[in-house]
C-alpha cells in the first residue's frame, strides 16, 4: 500500500491554513457575487429609469432640426409666459438671426409652428444629446406644470400676459 503523505513539514502547515480558511472563503465569494448583483440590478434599474424618463419628454422638428422643450417661464420683458426650450445641436451664432447658445425661449405664437415629435423619433445626435426630466422641482407647487392660454374676455390673475398655470383666475375677496 502506498500512503501518500506530505513531503514536507511546510506543505503539511499550507494545507492546514487552507483547509482552514475555505469556509471563509466561501463567504467571501458569496458575499462578492452578491454585491455585484446588486449592483448590476441597481445600474439596470436606474438606466431604465433615464430611458422611461428620456421618452416621456417633449421634444419637437422644425425645419429638420430637433428641439426639447424643458418649460413655460415667466417673461419679465415680455410680461407673458414663454416656452424655454434647447436645441439638440450645436448652435453657433448666425449672423441677423441669434448668437450661440445652448437654451432658448419663443413666444407661443412662433412656438406652433414648432411639430410635436417622440423621442423614438429623434436622429442618434438629438437622442445623445436629450437630457432626461423634469427640469424644475417645488414641494409647494399646486398647479399643472404647463400654462394653458387664457380667454381674450378674460384677465389673469395678475392681470399680466395671455396665458396661466390656472384654469380660472383667482379672484381677491380682501384687499
Amino acid at each position: 500500500a502506498v500512503v501518500v503523505g506530505f513531503a514536507s513539514p511546510v506543505a503539511r502547515l499550507a494545507y492546514a491554513m487552507a483547509s482552514g480558511m475555505l469556509p471563509h472563503v466561501k463567504s467571501l465569494v458569496t458575499l462578492g457575487t452578491g454585491c455585484l448583483v446588486g449592483a448590476f440590478g441597481a445600474t439596470a434599474m436606474r438606466a431604465r429609469e433615464r430611458h422611461q424618463c428620456l421618452e416621456a419628454g417633449e421634444f419637437y422638428e422644425c425645419g429638420g432640426r430637433y428641439y426639447q422643450a424643458m418649460g413655460h417661464a415667466w417673461d419679465f420683458t415680455r410680461r407673458d409666459f414663454c416656452v424655454v426650450f434647447r436645441p439638440l445641436h450645436h448652435c453657433d451664432a448666425k449672423a441677423t438671426a441669434h448668437e450661440a447658445h445652448v437654451l432658448a425661449t419663443t413666444d407661443f405664437s412662433d412656438w406652433g409652428t414648432y411639430k410635436r415629435v417622440t423621442f423614438s423619433d429623434l436622429d442618434g445626435l438629438a437622442k445623445a444629446a436629450a437630457l432626461p426630466g423634469p427640469f424644475w422641482s417645488d414641494a409647494q407647487w399646486a398647479l399643472p406644470g404647463a400654462t394653458a392660454a387664457v380667454a381674450a374676455d378674460e384677465a389673469t390673475t395678475s392681470g399680466l400676459g395671455t396665458r396661466s398655470h390656472q384654469a380660472r383666475p383667482t379672484k381677491r375677496s380682501l384687499l
